[in-house]
């Protein structure tokens, strides 16, 4: 139940703070007063998309508060418990809009996404204008749905159809790879004869890239190589150390410390001179076939990327498009028979769905002809008393099957006597539908989680006994339920048991909402002014006290 509605600086409301009560609460006032704004606001709370332009002009940010009392056994209460939110009593929902549009969600001043708000949104308020939801025939199986109140059977059927038509898309996909691989059987054949000639090995390109660059540098160092490796083997350098070492090494050891030293240092410089005459032909021989690994190189690499040009990837990727190949051809294999094992666990999917679907169909049915009783009970007492209403639910072939079940459903109704059934969109008029929308909500309201209905001029385009006919309609409708009805009806207002008045005031340099809850005296002069207009006189004052101690 809603508790309070605390509003700052949002729209053209500055600061009001609203308390509720059980039972019937009628809010009035003349048209554009604002009373749509209070709608907006407890809409924000709920979840709604907050925008910059609600912030009232000249503040910084606008905050929306509503407290709801919740039972213990309330349905929202295993979310909250998800999000180890602790609710012992009451919720409180806060609502920050910041400039730019962004905006800040709490619950019990715990930061929620907005997403969550509405989530919950539909568990603590309904929110009905005169006859919105049954002009939309969709609307229909939820109506009929809320009152079946089976959430299990409808979460089991849903996800029954989603693994179905998954198995379906499974099927599907199969079924088109299957006629690909055997359309272009003989192409992939050659295909994959064309790559196993290459002999692809991973990271090729890689390697011949830097190899073709340390070929290159090659090229740089091939003057100095050339005459250095020239001037050693075609010199007598060599030749003349070996003479001296050889000569030397005629005095015995020993003899001269100083010839030893010489022999030493002569062994070393032929053996070091040795050595870099071995390293200068090892690197003039790469150096003097260069040109012909180069063009082995870029011929490899030429090749490479003529096929994967040719298959639209890159060298990098050939090895994996021709294992892929060889799936393929592996796959086609086995493919008729694995789309032949999908198909039958599709057929099996469709009949557990069809199983439990049709046990959905069969309580719709059931659950149907009771909610056409409850309502034509509900009829006479709405001034419908020739309407007949049927609520039609009817099975569909499987080509329209989907995943609240196989059936259609469709409210009918007939208004007049003599009158055939037809769509309730076609054949009732605005209050009509609205009446008809009331009786609805009325009999849901005794197996409903919500436990706030609000109302929005739900009686409009009626009066006098019609009028009065909704107000008690919708005060029976408050001893199962909070029930909010804003109204510019004076029947409807009368029988409330709260009375709220939305004003606009002027407020030096800007117009300003307010809200006040009426006490009887003046209570009397705000029906006086419903039933007359600008001008209240006594005759409206008089009428006004005679409708209160009526509905009163």
């Amino acid at each position: 139940m809603l508790v309070s509605l605390t509003i700052r600086d949002f729209v053209i409301i500055r600061s009001l703070d609203l308390s509720f009560e059980r039972g019937m609460s009628a809010l009035t006032g003349e048209t554009g007063a604002g009373k749509s704004i209070l709608l907006d606001a407890l809409g924000i709370v709920l979840g709604r998309r907050g925008e910059a332009g609600l912030i009232r002009k000249g503040a910084d940010q606008a905050i929306v508060t509503a407290e709801f009392n919740l039972p213990k056994e309330h349905a929202i209460r295993n979310l909250l418990e998800e999000q180890s939110i602790t609710c012992e009593a009451n919720l409180v929902i806060r609502r920050i809009i910041q400039p730019q549009g962004r905006s800040r969600a709490f619950l019990n001043d715990q930061l929620v996404s907005v997403g969550f708000l509405r989530q919950l949104a539909d568990s603590l308020v309904e929110i009905h204008g005169q006859f919105d939801r049954l002009m939309d025939v969709s609307s229909h199986r939820t109506l009929l749905d809320d009152y079946v109140c089976q959430p299990a059977l409808l979460t089991s059927v849903r996800t029954l159809y989603r693994d179905w038509k998954e198995a379906g898309a499974t099927v599907t996909a199969a079924e088109e790879r299957l006629d690909h691989l055997k359309r272009h059987e003989d192409f992939l054949r050659y295909q994959l004869k064309e790559l196993t000639a290459l002999n692809l090995i991973e990271g090729e390109e890689e390697e011949l890239l830097a190899k073709r660059q340390d070929l290159s540098g090659f090229a740089k160092i091939f003057d100095a190589v050339s005459q250095a490796h020239g001037a050693l083997e075609g010199g007598q350098t060599l030749a003349i150390i070996d003479q001296a070492h050889r000569a030397l090494q005629k005095v015995p050891e020993g003899t001269s410390p100083g010839v030893d030293q010489s022999i030493t240092a002569l062994a070393k410089g032929l053996s070091e001179i040795t050595e870099a005459v071995a390293q200068l032909e090892d690197l003039y021989s790469q150096i003097d076939d260069q040109p012909q690994q180069l063009q082995r190189i870029d011929d490899r690499l030429h090749q490479l990327r003529a096929i994967a040009r040719k298959h639209n990837t890159t060298i990098a990727t050939l090895p994996e498009f021709y294992q892929q190949l060889r799936q393929d051809l592996d796959d086609l294999e086995q493919a008729e028979n694995r789309v032949e094992q999908l198909r039958q666990e599709e057929t099996k999917k469709r009949n557990i769905f069809q199983k439990e679907a049709k046990i959905l169909f069969d309580l719709r049915c059931q659950k149907a002809r009771a909610l056409d009783e409850a309502i034509m009970v509900e009829l006479p007492d709405l001034r419908l008393p020739n309407a007949r209403f049927m609520t039609d639910v009817s099975e569909v072939d499987q080509s329209h099957w989907h995943e609240c079940g196989i059936d259609r459903i469709n409210f009918l109704v007939a208004m007049n006597k003599g009158q055939n059934l037809c769509p309730l969109e076609k054949a009732a008029s605005g209050g009509e539908l609205a009446r008809l929308m009331l009786s609805l909500k009325a009999i849901l309201a005794t197996v409903s989680c919500v436990d706030t209905i609000v109302f929005d001029e739900i009686d409009i385009g009626v009066g006098g006994a019609v009028a009065a006919a909704i107000g008690h309609r919708l005060a029976k409708l408050s001893s199962h339920v909070q029930v909010l009805v804003i109204t510019h009806s004076p029947q409807v207002a009368a029988i409330a048991d709260h009375h709220f008045q939305v004003s606009k005031e002027d407020h030096d340099a800007e117009v300003l909402t307010n809200v006040i809850h009426l006490p009887l005296p003046t209570r009397h002069e705000e029906l006086a002014r419903m039933l007359s207009g600008e001008e209240i006189t006594n005759e409206a004052r008089a009428a006004a006290k005679k409708l209160l101690a009526r509905f009163g």
